[in-house]
Protein backbone atom coordinates (compact mmCIF):
# COMPACT_ATOMS: atom_id res chain seq x y z
CA UNK A 1 0.00 0.00 0.00
CA UNK A 2 2.73 2.28 0.66
CA UNK A 3 4.10 1.97 -2.79
CA UNK A 4 1.10 2.15 -4.19
CA UNK A 5 0.75 5.54 -2.45
CA UNK A 6 4.06 6.49 -3.91
CA UNK A 7 3.42 5.78 -7.88
CA UNK A 8 0.35 8.19 -6.89
CA UNK A 9 2.14 10.89 -4.86
CA UNK A 10 5.09 11.02 -8.29
CA UNK A 11 2.67 10.24 -10.95
CA UNK A 12 0.05 13.19 -9.76
CA UNK A 13 3.23 15.69 -10.13
CA UNK A 14 3.21 15.51 -14.10
CA UNK A 15 0.10 17.48 -13.26
CA UNK A 16 0.51 19.14 -10.15
CA UNK A 17 4.51 21.01 -11.28
CA UNK A 18 2.36 22.45 -13.99
CA UNK A 19 -0.44 24.04 -11.88
CA UNK A 20 1.21 27.44 -10.54
CA UNK A 21 4.69 27.42 -12.76
CA UNK A 22 3.10 27.42 -16.08
CA UNK A 23 0.81 30.30 -16.32
CA UNK A 24 3.77 32.33 -14.05
CA UNK A 25 6.03 31.27 -17.14
CA UNK A 26 3.23 32.22 -19.98
CA UNK A 27 2.53 35.45 -18.05
CA UNK A 28 6.51 35.81 -18.35
CA UNK A 29 6.12 35.36 -22.05
CA UNK A 30 3.68 38.04 -22.69
CA UNK A 31 0.53 36.22 -22.64
CA UNK A 32 -2.33 37.86 -21.09
CA UNK A 33 -4.30 37.05 -18.56
CA UNK A 34 -7.74 35.39 -20.65
CA UNK A 35 -5.55 33.59 -22.75
CA UNK A 36 -3.61 31.71 -20.12
CA UNK A 37 -6.86 31.17 -17.87
CA UNK A 38 -8.10 29.57 -20.97
CA UNK A 39 -4.86 26.98 -21.49
CA UNK A 40 -4.72 26.08 -18.13
CA UNK A 41 -8.45 25.30 -17.96
CA UNK A 42 -8.85 23.48 -20.99
CA UNK A 43 -6.77 20.51 -19.07
CA UNK A 44 -10.15 20.28 -17.04
CA UNK A 45 -12.08 19.84 -19.98
CA UNK A 46 -9.72 16.96 -21.54
CA UNK A 47 -9.75 15.58 -17.88
CA UNK A 48 -13.38 14.98 -18.03
CA UNK A 49 -13.49 12.69 -21.62
CA UNK A 50 -10.34 11.15 -20.51
CA UNK A 51 -11.56 10.06 -17.39
CA UNK A 52 -14.68 8.72 -18.92
CA UNK A 53 -11.90 6.69 -21.38
CA UNK A 54 -10.12 5.30 -18.86
CA UNK A 55 -12.93 4.03 -16.77
CA UNK A 56 -13.69 1.34 -19.61
CA UNK A 57 -10.16 0.60 -20.24
CA UNK A 58 -9.70 -0.04 -16.37
CA UNK A 59 -12.10 -2.05 -16.34
CA UNK A 60 -10.47 -3.40 -19.47
CA UNK A 61 -6.87 -3.74 -18.68
CA UNK A 62 -6.69 -3.25 -14.87
CA UNK A 63 -5.44 -0.56 -13.52
CA UNK A 64 -1.67 -0.74 -13.29
CA UNK A 65 -0.97 -0.77 -17.12
CA UNK A 66 -3.79 2.40 -17.64
CA UNK A 67 -1.63 4.03 -14.73
CA UNK A 68 1.57 3.65 -16.65
CA UNK A 69 -0.29 5.16 -20.15
CA UNK A 70 -0.88 8.34 -17.86
CA UNK A 71 2.37 8.66 -16.51
CA UNK A 72 3.40 8.33 -20.12
CA UNK A 73 1.26 11.06 -21.32
CA UNK A 74 2.63 13.19 -18.47
CA UNK A 75 5.96 12.43 -19.67
CA UNK A 76 5.75 13.18 -23.03
CA UNK A 77 3.95 16.33 -22.05
CA UNK A 78 7.11 16.96 -20.25
CA UNK A 79 9.50 16.11 -22.43
CA UNK A 80 7.98 18.64 -25.09
CA UNK A 81 8.29 21.38 -23.00
CA UNK A 82 11.86 19.83 -21.27
CA UNK A 83 13.28 20.06 -25.42
CA UNK A 84 11.48 23.20 -25.55
CA UNK A 85 9.57 21.78 -28.90
CA UNK A 86 6.35 23.92 -27.35
CA UNK A 87 7.15 26.84 -25.26
CA UNK A 88 5.27 28.91 -22.92
CA UNK A 89 5.17 31.95 -25.53
CA UNK A 90 5.02 29.60 -28.63
CA UNK A 91 1.74 28.95 -30.49
CA UNK A 92 -1.33 28.16 -28.47
CA UNK A 93 -1.90 25.22 -30.06
CA UNK A 94 1.05 23.60 -29.08
CA UNK A 95 0.37 24.76 -25.65
CA UNK A 96 -2.77 23.26 -25.98
CA UNK A 97 -1.63 20.00 -26.88
CA UNK A 98 0.47 19.75 -23.78
CA UNK A 99 -2.64 20.48 -21.56
CA UNK A 100 -4.64 18.00 -23.46
CA UNK A 101 -1.71 15.27 -22.55
CA UNK A 102 -1.83 16.63 -18.98
CA UNK A 103 -5.76 16.07 -18.55
CA UNK A 104 -5.34 12.64 -20.05
CA UNK A 105 -2.36 11.63 -17.59
CA UNK A 106 -4.77 13.14 -14.85
CA UNK A 107 -7.46 11.44 -15.79
CA UNK A 108 -5.90 8.41 -15.68
CA UNK A 109 -3.61 7.52 -12.67
CA UNK A 110 -6.33 9.06 -10.20
CA UNK A 111 -8.85 6.33 -10.91
CA UNK A 112 -6.15 3.66 -11.86
CA UNK A 113 -4.83 3.73 -8.52
CA UNK A 114 -8.36 3.80 -6.38
CA UNK A 115 -9.33 0.43 -8.82
CA UNK A 116 -6.13 -1.33 -7.44
CA UNK A 117 -6.62 -0.38 -3.55
CA UNK A 118 -9.47 -2.90 -3.59
CA UNK A 119 -7.20 -5.55 -4.52
CA UNK A 120 -4.49 -5.51 -2.17
CA UNK A 121 -6.33 -5.02 1.20
CA UNK A 122 -8.52 -7.21 3.41
CA UNK A 123 -12.43 -5.98 3.58
CA UNK A 124 -11.56 -4.55 7.07
CA UNK A 125 -8.64 -2.69 6.15
CA UNK A 126 -10.41 -1.17 3.16
CA UNK A 127 -11.35 2.60 4.21
CA UNK A 128 -8.72 3.38 5.78
CA UNK A 129 -6.41 2.02 2.93
CA UNK A 130 -8.68 4.37 0.83
CA UNK A 131 -8.09 6.95 2.80
CA UNK A 132 -4.17 6.50 3.06
CA UNK A 133 -4.01 6.59 -0.72
CA UNK A 134 -5.65 9.71 -1.00
CA UNK A 135 -3.29 11.40 1.55
CA UNK A 136 -0.82 10.97 -1.12
CA UNK A 137 -2.91 12.64 -3.56
CA UNK A 138 -3.29 15.62 -1.37
CA UNK A 139 0.62 15.86 -0.05
CA UNK A 140 1.56 15.87 -4.28
CA UNK A 141 -0.95 18.95 -4.70
CA UNK A 142 0.45 20.66 -1.48
CA UNK A 143 3.76 20.20 -1.59
CA UNK A 144 4.87 19.90 -5.75
CA UNK A 145 3.52 23.38 -6.99
CA UNK A 146 5.56 25.60 -4.30
CA UNK A 147 8.46 23.38 -5.33
CA UNK A 148 8.18 23.71 -8.96
CA UNK A 149 8.07 27.78 -8.55
CA UNK A 150 11.57 27.07 -6.89
CA UNK A 151 12.75 25.33 -10.02
CA UNK A 152 10.94 27.95 -12.47
CA UNK A 153 12.65 30.40 -10.54
CA UNK A 154 16.08 29.57 -9.97
CA UNK A 155 16.51 27.17 -13.57
CA UNK A 156 13.89 27.24 -16.40
CA UNK A 157 9.99 25.86 -17.26
CA UNK A 158 12.23 22.91 -19.48
CA UNK A 159 14.43 22.10 -16.40
CA UNK A 160 10.95 21.75 -14.32
CA UNK A 161 9.71 19.77 -17.13
CA UNK A 162 12.63 17.56 -17.44
CA UNK A 163 12.22 16.96 -13.53
CA UNK A 164 8.87 15.89 -14.27
CA UNK A 165 9.83 13.16 -16.50
CA UNK A 166 12.15 11.48 -13.94
CA UNK A 167 9.16 11.99 -11.64
CA UNK A 168 7.27 9.78 -13.99
CA UNK A 169 10.04 7.14 -14.32
CA UNK A 170 9.89 6.57 -11.04
CA UNK A 171 6.28 5.88 -10.63
CA UNK A 172 6.96 3.60 -13.21
CA UNK A 173 9.20 1.49 -11.50
CA UNK A 174 7.60 2.13 -7.83
CA UNK A 175 4.22 0.34 -9.25
CA UNK A 176 5.73 -2.27 -11.65
CA UNK A 177 5.80 -5.04 -9.05
CA UNK A 178 2.48 -4.61 -7.37
CA UNK A 179 0.42 -7.38 -8.19
CA UNK A 180 -3.47 -7.97 -7.11
CA UNK A 181 -4.56 -10.43 -5.16
CA UNK A 182 -6.86 -12.64 -6.26
CA UNK A 183 -10.21 -13.67 -4.61
CA UNK A 184 -13.54 -14.86 -5.70
CA UNK A 185 -15.94 -12.34 -4.78
CA UNK A 186 -19.77 -13.49 -4.81
CA UNK A 187 -21.06 -10.23 -5.75
CA UNK A 188 -18.83 -9.65 -9.30
CA UNK A 189 -20.65 -9.23 -12.34
CA UNK A 190 -18.77 -10.94 -15.30
CA UNK A 191 -16.13 -8.83 -16.82
CA UNK A 192 -17.55 -8.00 -20.49
CA UNK A 193 -14.94 -6.92 -22.96
CA UNK A 194 -15.90 -3.82 -23.58
CA UNK A 195 -14.10 -0.25 -23.35
CA UNK A 196 -17.10 1.60 -22.67
CA UNK A 197 -17.66 3.26 -18.88
CA UNK A 198 -20.01 1.10 -17.27
CA UNK A 199 -23.12 2.60 -14.76
CA UNK A 200 -24.71 1.16 -11.89
CA UNK A 201 -27.71 3.06 -10.07
CA UNK A 202 -26.32 2.64 -6.98
CA UNK A 203 -23.18 5.23 -7.53
CA UNK A 204 -25.73 8.14 -8.10
CA UNK A 205 -25.92 9.11 -4.91
CA UNK A 206 -22.28 9.43 -3.91
CA UNK A 207 -21.58 11.09 -7.56
CA UNK A 208 -24.33 13.31 -6.77
CA UNK A 209 -22.96 14.42 -3.09
CA UNK A 210 -19.40 14.68 -5.28
CA UNK A 211 -20.68 17.44 -7.73
CA UNK A 212 -22.59 19.82 -5.01
CA UNK A 213 -20.14 19.32 -2.41
CA UNK A 214 -16.89 20.22 -4.65
CA UNK A 215 -19.40 22.78 -6.28
CA UNK A 216 -17.77 25.11 -3.53
CA UNK A 217 -14.42 24.66 -3.96
CA UNK A 218 -14.83 26.64 -7.28
CA UNK A 219 -16.07 29.31 -5.69
CA UNK A 220 -13.69 29.30 -2.67
CA UNK A 221 -10.56 29.00 -5.30
CA UNK A 222 -11.77 30.98 -8.08
CA UNK A 223 -12.65 34.25 -5.99
CA UNK A 224 -11.92 34.27 -2.61
CA UNK A 225 -8.22 35.12 -3.04
CA UNK A 226 -9.14 38.23 -4.72
CA UNK A 227 -11.60 39.13 -1.72
CA UNK A 228 -8.52 38.70 0.34
CA UNK A 229 -6.25 40.64 -1.30
CA UNK A 230 -8.15 43.39 -1.35
CA UNK A 231 -8.96 42.91 2.48
CA UNK A 232 -5.45 42.86 3.83
CA UNK A 233 -5.54 39.48 4.44
CA UNK A 234 -3.65 36.41 3.80
CA UNK A 235 -5.19 33.94 1.52
CA UNK A 236 -2.35 31.43 1.43
CA UNK A 237 -2.92 30.54 5.18
CA UNK A 238 -6.29 29.24 4.33
CA UNK A 239 -5.36 27.07 1.89
CA UNK A 240 -2.32 25.99 4.39
CA UNK A 241 -5.10 25.55 6.46
CA UNK A 242 -7.05 23.34 4.75
CA UNK A 243 -4.46 21.08 2.95
CA UNK A 244 -3.33 20.35 7.01
CA UNK A 245 -7.00 19.38 8.40
CA UNK A 246 -7.61 17.82 5.43
CA UNK A 247 -4.26 15.40 5.68
CA UNK A 248 -4.72 15.01 9.27
CA UNK A 249 -8.44 13.93 9.36
CA UNK A 250 -8.65 11.72 6.24
CA UNK A 251 -7.57 8.54 7.85
CA UNK A 252 -9.20 8.89 10.81
CA UNK A 253 -12.02 9.48 8.69
CA UNK A 254 -11.76 6.39 6.25
CA UNK A 255 -11.57 4.37 9.67
CA UNK A 256 -14.59 5.76 11.16
CA UNK A 257 -16.93 5.68 7.86
CA UNK A 258 -15.62 1.32 7.91
CA UNK A 259 -16.82 1.48 11.38
CA UNK A 260 -19.92 2.96 11.28
CA UNK A 261 -21.44 3.74 8.04
CA UNK A 262 -20.50 6.35 5.78
CA UNK A 263 -24.24 8.78 6.09
CA UNK A 264 -23.46 10.12 9.57
CA UNK A 265 -19.83 10.25 8.90
CA UNK A 266 -20.55 12.44 5.57
CA UNK A 267 -23.27 14.22 6.92
CA UNK A 268 -21.27 15.67 9.59
CA UNK A 269 -18.14 16.73 7.26
CA UNK A 270 -21.11 18.63 5.30
CA UNK A 271 -21.90 20.73 8.20
CA UNK A 272 -18.49 21.21 9.36
CA UNK A 273 -17.67 22.54 5.76
CA UNK A 274 -20.69 24.52 5.84
CA UNK A 275 -19.49 25.96 9.24
CA UNK A 276 -16.28 27.06 7.33
CA UNK A 277 -18.13 28.60 4.21
CA UNK A 278 -19.94 30.69 6.86
CA UNK A 279 -16.71 32.08 8.27
CA UNK A 280 -15.67 33.28 4.95
CA UNK A 281 -19.17 35.40 4.60
CA UNK A 282 -17.89 37.62 7.22
CA UNK A 283 -15.47 40.55 6.07
CA UNK A 284 -11.94 38.57 5.87
CA UNK A 285 -9.10 38.51 8.36
CA UNK A 286 -6.03 36.13 8.64
CA UNK A 287 -7.00 34.83 11.94
CA UNK A 288 -10.94 34.40 10.25
CA UNK A 289 -9.40 32.74 7.04
CA UNK A 290 -7.30 30.35 9.18
CA UNK A 291 -10.59 29.30 11.48
CA UNK A 292 -12.51 28.81 8.08
CA UNK A 293 -9.92 26.92 6.24
CA UNK A 294 -8.96 24.11 8.97
CA UNK A 295 -13.01 23.57 9.45
CA UNK A 296 -13.09 23.32 5.32
CA UNK A 297 -10.38 20.45 5.62
CA UNK A 298 -11.43 19.10 8.29
CA UNK A 299 -14.94 18.44 7.32
CA UNK A 300 -13.45 17.28 3.39
CA UNK A 301 -11.36 14.95 5.69
CA UNK A 302 -14.93 13.29 6.60
CA UNK A 303 -16.60 13.51 3.37
CA UNK A 304 -13.89 12.43 0.96
CA UNK A 305 -13.28 8.29 2.18
CA UNK A 306 -16.81 8.03 2.43
CA UNK A 307 -17.37 8.76 -0.97
CA UNK A 308 -14.76 6.72 -2.44
CA UNK A 309 -15.56 3.66 0.18
CA UNK A 310 -19.28 3.98 -0.72
CA UNK A 311 -18.07 3.93 -4.73
CA UNK A 312 -15.83 0.64 -3.58
CA UNK A 313 -18.66 -1.24 -1.95
CA UNK A 314 -20.92 -0.60 -4.88
CA UNK A 315 -18.72 -2.31 -7.48
CA UNK A 316 -16.81 -5.16 -8.18
CA UNK A 317 -13.32 -5.75 -10.32
CA UNK A 318 -15.80 -5.64 -13.61
CA UNK A 319 -16.82 -2.03 -13.02
CA UNK A 320 -14.69 -0.15 -10.34
CA UNK A 321 -12.50 1.42 -12.70
CA UNK A 322 -15.77 3.44 -14.34
CA UNK A 323 -16.59 4.04 -10.62
CA UNK A 324 -13.39 6.12 -10.03
CA UNK A 325 -13.68 7.46 -13.65
CA UNK A 326 -16.89 9.59 -13.12
CA UNK A 327 -15.67 10.57 -9.41
CA UNK A 328 -12.95 12.22 -11.31
CA UNK A 329 -15.74 13.75 -13.90
CA UNK A 330 -18.06 14.24 -10.72
CA UNK A 331 -15.14 16.25 -9.69
CA UNK A 332 -14.25 18.26 -12.07
CA UNK A 333 -17.70 19.64 -13.07
CA UNK A 334 -18.03 20.40 -9.47
CA UNK A 335 -15.21 22.77 -9.54
CA UNK A 336 -16.59 24.44 -12.86
CA UNK A 337 -20.21 24.65 -11.67
CA UNK A 338 -18.29 26.86 -8.85
CA UNK A 339 -16.03 28.54 -10.96
CA UNK A 340 -16.51 28.64 -14.75
CA UNK A 341 -20.22 28.41 -13.63
CA UNK A 342 -20.56 31.60 -11.98
CA UNK A 343 -18.44 33.79 -14.11
CA UNK A 344 -20.40 35.55 -15.87
CA UNK A 345 -22.40 37.10 -13.14
CA UNK A 346 -19.64 36.95 -10.52
CA UNK A 347 -19.72 41.20 -10.71
CA UNK A 348 -23.41 41.00 -10.71
CA UNK A 349 -24.40 38.79 -7.64
CA UNK A 350 -21.06 39.06 -5.51
CA UNK A 351 -18.64 37.04 -3.82
CA UNK A 352 -21.42 36.55 -0.95
CA UNK A 353 -24.44 35.43 -2.84
CA UNK A 354 -21.92 32.83 -5.00
CA UNK A 355 -20.29 31.51 -1.42
CA UNK A 356 -24.16 31.27 -0.28
CA UNK A 357 -24.80 29.08 -3.15
CA UNK A 358 -21.77 27.02 -2.59
CA UNK A 359 -23.22 26.62 1.30
CA UNK A 360 -26.69 25.79 -0.30
CA UNK A 361 -25.61 23.01 -2.38
CA UNK A 362 -23.55 21.43 0.74
CA UNK A 363 -26.75 21.73 2.68
CA UNK A 364 -28.09 19.46 -0.58
CA UNK A 365 -25.26 17.57 -0.32
CA UNK A 366 -26.23 16.23 2.82
CA UNK A 367 -30.02 15.95 1.87
CA UNK A 368 -28.62 13.89 -0.71
CA UNK A 369 -26.62 11.30 1.69
CA UNK A 370 -29.91 11.35 4.14
CA UNK A 371 -31.95 9.84 1.43
CA UNK A 372 -29.13 7.64 0.15
CA UNK A 373 -30.24 4.33 1.46
CA UNK A 374 -27.30 2.08 0.77
CA UNK A 375 -24.80 4.39 2.50
CA UNK A 376 -27.33 3.63 5.98
CA UNK A 377 -25.57 0.22 5.96
CA UNK A 378 -22.16 0.52 4.81
CA UNK A 379 -20.67 -0.14 7.62
CA UNK A 380 -17.90 -2.91 7.53
CA UNK A 381 -18.38 -5.76 10.36
CA UNK A 382 -15.50 -5.34 12.71
CA UNK A 383 -15.19 -9.03 13.17
CA UNK A 384 -15.80 -12.23 10.63
CA UNK A 385 -14.07 -13.60 7.66
CA UNK A 386 -12.23 -11.19 5.71
CA UNK A 387 -12.96 -10.08 1.89
CA UNK A 388 -10.99 -8.73 -0.77
CA UNK A 389 -12.60 -7.08 -3.81
CA UNK A 390 -12.18 -9.46 -6.79
CA UNK A 391 -8.46 -8.17 -9.10
CA UNK A 392 -8.77 -5.58 -11.83
CA UNK A 393 -7.71 -7.39 -14.97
Amino acid sequence: MIRLAIALGLGQAGFHAFVAALPLAMLAAGRDNGAIGAIMGAAAVFNIGAALVSGGLIDRFGGRIIFLGGTACFAVAGALLATELVTAGGPVWALLVVRLLQGIGLGAVMPAVLSIVPTLVPSRRLPTALAFVGVAANLSLAAVPPLSLVVLDQASLAVLSAMTIVAMAAAAFVIWPIHPTPEAAPDARPIRHTFRPKWRRAWLGPLGITILFIAHWGVVTGYLPQRAEAAGADVGLFFTGDALALLAIRVPGGYLAGRFGSRWVCVGGLAIVAAGLLLLLLPPTTPLLISAGVLSGTGAGLVLPTLLLDLTRRSDASDRGSAFALFSVAFSIGIALGSIGIAPVIDVVGFEVALAAGIAACLAAAGVALVDHASRHSAIPPVGPERVAEPTR
